[in-house]
């Protein structure tokens, strides 16, 4: 029994190593990922340099600014407003899709006015012939005036025959001795079914009018839709034209930061992205990766120790990992703030700030000294906090003073 809990306990301390290892080698990488990025895209930048182009007499053709903030910014700007272009493009094309499907509707929408147009006509017909059984019941004014109606060819057929009606209808006086009480009732009986045909015969043709106009309608809207994003790809076209008479298609600077793209799925523009930060976001960058990276080599460097590899687990390593990180973020600020700085010769005139270089350094340092690192901290913020002029600190003007992140041998 105590051999199976032995070699159980053996198994998983096997995969707890591995699981610690590619842990390890997967923060090496981000962290020398970061400090390779970092500092590359901080000498992008600070060495940005664009020759003027000359002709072949020497004489300059061109000039472009060294201001790569206001480069980027122009790239950006036209990549933008290409995309724009493009999105717009595909909506002008689904709009003329559905422009040439309007063509054919509206011409469909023909189809019932002339119908019902045809229908009125018919009806027409059909009365005027009915009422020609009463026009020689009239009197001499009112047949005179039926006739007249009748051989008007500019009558709207629903008017002439409304019109007709209402001549036959005062002709037919039902007071007039002369007129029958049957063919008063037939002519009245003629004139109700009439009046109703005719009725639900224009609202027929009303209502196919309506629906051919509601479809002109649409059709003029999707027209003017197309007009204005046409339009819009005219000033698109405009924008980018100045925008490339400032960085000009055959540029040394456009050429440069065309090398920043990357044709990957992801993150295709990172290193854009980064050279476009300013130098101390970058710097601060360096630093956090560098301060990790020092504590990685820090406990791997215990991990292969036979004296320590037992006490070092997953945990501890991320707990490592945060407090280089910590320190290497304290000497940026230390650093930043005008507190660690490199002395020559004894002359204060002699100050020299860090370089982003000395700070990553220095960084690393802390990373793999943490607890150096921490100590040299906390005896400068006890300078600060309680200043001692009896700890024999040294004075400005003397020889030398350097504030040093410094360890013996063992690492912390």
């Amino acid at each position: 029994m105590g051999d199976l809990i032995m070699a159980a306990d053996g198994k998983r301390k096997s995969v707890g190593s591995v699981l610690l290892g590619v842990t390890v080698v997967g923060l090496y990488f981000l962290f020398v990922s970061l400090v390779a990025f970092g500092f590359g895209s901080y000498i992008y930048r600070t060495t940005w340099q664009v020759e003027a182009a000359t002709d072949a007499n020497g004489n300059i053709e061109q000039t472009q600014s060294v201001d790569i903030d206001n480069m980027l910014f122009i790239l950006k700007r036209e990549q933008s407003l290409e995309a724009s272009k493009t999105d717009i493009m595909g909506q002008i094309a689904k709009a003329e899709i559905e422009l040439s499907g309007f063509g054919s509707r509206v011409k469909q929408s023909f189809g019932p006015i002339a119908r019902a147009k045809d229908a009125l006509r018919d009806q027409m017909i059909v009365s005027v012939d009915a009422l020609e059984d009463y026009r020689f019941a009239l009197p001499g004014t009112n047949r005179s005036a039926f006739e007249l109606v009748m051989n008007d060819e500019n009558f709207d057929p629903d008017a002439k025959v409304r019109s007709l009606l209402q001549i036959v209808d005062t002709g037919l006086n039902p007071e007039s001795a002369d007129v029958s009480a049957e063919l008063r009732r037939a002519f009245e009986n003629l004139k109700t079914r009439s009046e109703q045909v005719f009725d639900d015969l224009i609202t027929t043709r009303d209502a196919a009018i309506k629906a051919s106009l509601d479809v002109q309608s649409e059709q003029s809207v999707v027209k003017s839709q197309v007009t204005a994003l046409t339009d819009k790809i005219e000033n698109h076209d405009k924008a980018i034209a100045e925008l490339q008479e400032r960085l000009p298609l055959a540029s040394v600077a456009r050429a440069r930061l065309a090398a920043l793209s990357l044709d990957s799925a992801i993150f295709p523009d990172i290193l854009m992205r980064l050279v476009s930060f300013p130098t101390i976001f970058l710097t601060l960058i360096v630093t956090i990766a560098a301060g990790g990276l020092g504590t990685v080599v820090a406990f791997s460097r215990r991990y292969y120790s036979s004296k320590q590899a037992e006490n070092l687990t997953l945990s501890r390593l991320f707990v490592n990992v945060g407090e280089g990180i910590a320190a290497a973020i304290a000497i940026f600020l230390f650093s930043g703030a005008g507190m660690l700085a490199l002395t020559q010769g004894g002359s204060p005139g002699n100050d020299v700030e860090l370089s982003p270089y000395t700070v990553a350094f220095i960084a690393f340092l802390s990373g793999f000294m943490a607890e150096d690192a921490f100590a040299s901290i906390q005896s400068a913020g006890k300078r600060i906090f309680k200043p001692n002029p009896a700890s024999g600190g040294t004075k400005r003007g003397d020889d030398t003073v350097i504030d040093t992140i410094a360890g013996d041998d063992t690492t912390g």
